[in-house]
């Protein structure tokens, strides 16, 4: 049911997005639109012990407030996992910064806090107890950016509480996406 709820609220707030996207990005709201495809629950990073359906990665970035000038300038973004199959979905926000090593090559770490739709007392065939419902998120990607507008990322996601719930098997999913810039 959580599933459903999770998956109406991405596709209602991504449909808002899509017809709003325009004037939010010309009025310097939005700074970046990406899309991408992850290995859920990659076994690259640890043993899968959920679904290989992948995960579909939507992720807005907000242009840095003034407010937050002073933590070097970081973005705002509010994203999803979205996946496939069975296995946990996530919601999440948080601050993202970036660093550029030239002008085509950067590096991004993200940090900040989800939300998920899967087990949180049990493990099942397709999903993990993550003991919480409400998480902490970690990003880092190395992109290339194509043009001034695109650019494409390889990413690493993750998901975990920290061990401030009994089960803490985090989830990491690997993954590319495409970004446009504003």
């Amino acid at each position: 049911m959580l599933k459903n709820k999770l998956i109406f609220a991405t596709v209602a707030v991504s449909s808002a997005c899509a017809f709003s996207l325009p004037a939010l990005a010309g009025d310097g709201i939005i700074d970046e639109a990406r899309i991408g495809i992850y290995d859920h629950n990659s076994n690259l990073a640890a043993t899968r012990h959920e679904t290989n359906n992948p995960d579909i990665n939507a992720e807005l970035l907000f242009k840095a407030p003034a407010w937050l000038q002073w933590m070097a300038k970081p973005r705002i973004n509010l994203g999803a996992n979205i996946n496939t199959g069975n296995g946990t979905s996530i919601a999440y926000t948080g601050l993202v910064w970036d660093y550029n090593f030239t002008d085509a090559f950067f590096i991004e770490g993200g940090f900040g806090g989800a939300i998920h739709n899967g087990e949180t007392s049990r493990q099942t065939a397709s999903k993990l107890n993550m003991g919480c419902r409400v998480m902490f998120h970690e990003n880092i990607s190395l992109g290339y950016r194509v043009t001034n507008n695109s650019s494409v990322m390889l990413t690493v996601d993750h998901m975990s509480n920290a061990s401030l719930c009994s089960s803490n098997p985090g989830l990491t999913d690997v993954g590319i996406r495409y970004g446009y810039t504003f």
